[in-house]
């Protein structure tokens, strides 16, 4: 057997398994940035450095400054070319930025072959805001061919999540080696979300792991960071690291009850905040402006217009997992008692309104010197029942300022009495004998003053007097205000 032969044909194998390496991009952001690695060489050998380019956008409004060192010291450090210590870079606002960076192995911590996970730390100076993220560095031999295992996972999942539903989670896993795993740890981890799976891998096998996980759906607003380590042989063989955000979410389940009786009716509301968030926003139920009117609710509201329509509003705090009951009364009954009561004053008023009505007006005023000198005074006596009135008398009075001009209007009635009084003036008084239902008379005469009258002349009501179905009763017109 030829094992000189042997050696070199496992040893061509190995080397090509090496270079068939895959190059490795991981991005990662937070609020105020993202920065996005990506392996140039990571497959070296001891005493070779390993190569990335990283790229940082900077989602502020300023010009920002960014640090860029690695936590793994002093196993790694950190190289540039041409060298900057420490390493920085300034990104101007909604730009990006790119970085060519080295990772060294300090070989008197680093001496033997394998795959290493090297912390790499992105600061934002100015808001103490970092990010982490474990770079692959394959450190091989090509003159002994060790073998180098390779098994990559990836995060499949939403980057923000309600709490209130389930969280899909899919892991992939990818096993780019010849060789077989019976069994393989896949740990997941994050202040949130643990769990811990038992998986196989067949030579070069891919498979994707399906979860649905819950988490309290009170959970209030939050980052969080979901890292997946594949572990087999007690060795990690990838990690992956994925933020996630739980948002918030306030949402009211509403329930309704529905009590009806005459003319009223009870709507009892429960409302339950369901969601993760405190709710401050209040109820508000449509309504109208008479229904203001009929309208009360527990607790107390007010009523409100928004864009031409009326709400009522009744103010609700509700923290997570509360819930509140609303009571709203619409009662119309009081309604029902005003009608009634409009009725029966209706009623009342032409049961007991006086059946003669008298009407007071001034015609053909003369104006002299800038005052009032004459009048026409016209009185409409006016029976407006269904019954005929007897034994009518009119009594008017003419104040001491004018005088009743003698001489009549043809078709008018005429007076049986005029009185002088010092202190009321002319009395003037008529008789009816009779007036029948509907009827109408008109009763006018003629006033003169004795000198012009400036500012407002006032003539008090006309009286009217009779007796109907055995009792007295007495009607005033209207007064009479004449201004200049």
């Amino acid at each position: 057997m030829n094992l000189s032969g042997f050696s070199m044909n496992y040893i061509k194998k190995s080397v090509l398994l090496f270079i068939a390496i895959i190059l490795i991009s991981v991005s990662v952001s937070a609020r105020s940035f993202d920065a996005k690695f990506e392996a140039i060489e990571n497959t070296i050998n001891i005493g070779e450095l390993a190569k990335f380019r990283l790229e940082i956008r900077n989602d502020l409004e300023t010009p920002e400054m960014f640090k860029v060192r690695t936590l793994s010291i002093p196993e790694w450090e950190l190289k540039t070319d041409p060298l900057m210590n420490p390493i920085q870079m300034e990104v101007q606002p909604g730009k990006k930025q790119e970085l060519t960076f080295y990772i060294n192995p300090n070989p008197s911590y680093i001496s033997s072959y394998g795959v290493y996970d090297v912390s790499v730390l992105v600061e934002l100076i100015s808001k103490n805001e970092q990010l982490k993220v474990p770079l692959r560095v394959n450190i091989v031999s090509p003159e002994s061919g060790t073998y180098v295992e390779t098994v990559l996972a990836n995060i499949i999942m939403d980057d923000k999540i309600d709490p209130t539903q389930d969280i899909p989670i899919r892991i992939t896993l990818n096993n780019q080696n010849i060789m077989e795993y019976p069994e393989i740890t896949v740990n997941i981890e994050s202040n949130l979300i643990k769990d811990e799976i038992q998986e196989s891998l067949g030579k070069r096998e891919k498979k994707t792991i399906s979860l649905n996980k819950k988490i309290d759906p009170q959970t209030p607003p939050q980052e969080d960071t979901i890292v997946v380590k594949l572990i087999a042989n007690n060795k990690t063989l990838d990690t992956k690291i994925k933020r996630i955000e739980i948002v918030g979410n306030n949402e009211l389940v509403r329930k309704e009850d529905v009590k009806k009786s005459f003319l009223k009716t009870v709507e009892v509301i429960t409302l339950e905040n369901t969601g993760n968030m405190e709710y401050t926003d209040g109820f508000k139920v449509e309504s109208s402006t008479i229904q203001m009117l009929f309208t009360s609710s527990k607790p107390k509201g007010k009523f409100i217009k928004e864009d031409d329509q009326r709400y009522l509003f009744i103010p609700i705090t509700l923290q997570p997992g509360e819930s509140a009951t609303i009571q709203i009364t619409k009662n119309y009954i009081t309604l029902l008692i005003i009608v009634a009561l409009i009725a029966i004053i209706i009623g009342l008023y032409y049961l007991f309104r006086s059946p003669l009505t008298l009407q007071k007006k001034a015609t053909n005023i003369a104006y002299k010197e800038g005052g009032v000198s004459e009048l026409k005074v016209v009185l409409n006596v006016i029976n407006r029942s269904k019954n005929k009135l007897k034994g009518i008398e009119i009594i008017d009075k003419i104040p001491n300022i004018a005088d009743l001009e003698k001489g009549l209007t043809i078709g008018t009635l005429h007076p049986t009495k005029i009185l002088k009084h010092e202190r009321k003036g002319t009395i003037i008084k008529w008789f009816i004998e009779e007036l029948e239902a509907g009827d109408e008379r008109v009763i006018s005469y003629k006033i003169k003053s004795h000198l012009s009258i400036l500012g407002e002349f006032n003539l008090a009501p006309t009286v009217g007097k009779f007796k109907f179905k055995g009792k007295e009763i007495i009607t005033h017109s209207n007064s009479l205000g004449i201004n200049p």
